[in-house]
């Protein structure tokens, strides 16, 4: 088997993780509170939205403690002269090779969250599939875009 990619996600990306999981947290919990007042106004057993609402919130809080770091220790990726290799999955790993060749523009994005945090996210974008690679310092983010365009353009040439 080959090695794995050997570079890592920026560390601040466990946090911008644990803050995204909260607001879904924080959501959810919002959801059951109108369930309930819409249940109970229209006076039905309140005891199932309790039920229903308490599982889906145990299951949400168990993932926010546990995923991030499971998926923060398994993302890596790598620039070669020929491709982009990514590799990442918690369950199901995935490894993507997309060649240089291939690829049609590259672009750096960064939501509310990311940029509290100086992060952002490079995305490689072919003719079929766009591929990310989240939670890079926003320099590393900006050399690694402009980096990787650079040899598309150069693997285009060489063809």
């Amino acid at each position: 088997m080959t090695q794995l990619p050997a570079h890592r996600l920026d560390p601040r990306m466990l946090r911008v993780w644990y803050v995204s999981d909260a607001v879904g947290v924080a959501i959810v919990a919002a959801l059951a509170v109108v369930a309930w007042l819409v249940v109970r106004h229209l006076g039905g057993d309140v005891f199932w939205v309790y039920l229903v609402a308490g599982i889906i919130e145990a299951v949400c809080v168990l993932d926010l403690l546990i995923s991030p770091r499971i998926e923060y220790a398994t993302w890596r990726y790598d620039v070669t002269p020929t491709d982009v290799d990514l590799y990442h999955g918690v369950f199901v790993k995935k490894r993507v090779l997309v060649p240089l060749v291939r690829v049609q523009h590259v672009q750096t994005k960064q939501g509310p969250i990311l940029r509290a945090h100086g992060l952002a996210t490079v995305t490689v974008s072919t003719a079929g599939e766009c591929f990310e690679i989240p939670g890079l310092a926003e320099d590393d983010a900006s050399e690694l875009r402009d980096r990787v365009a650079e040899l598309a353009r150069l693997a285009k040439e060489d063809v």
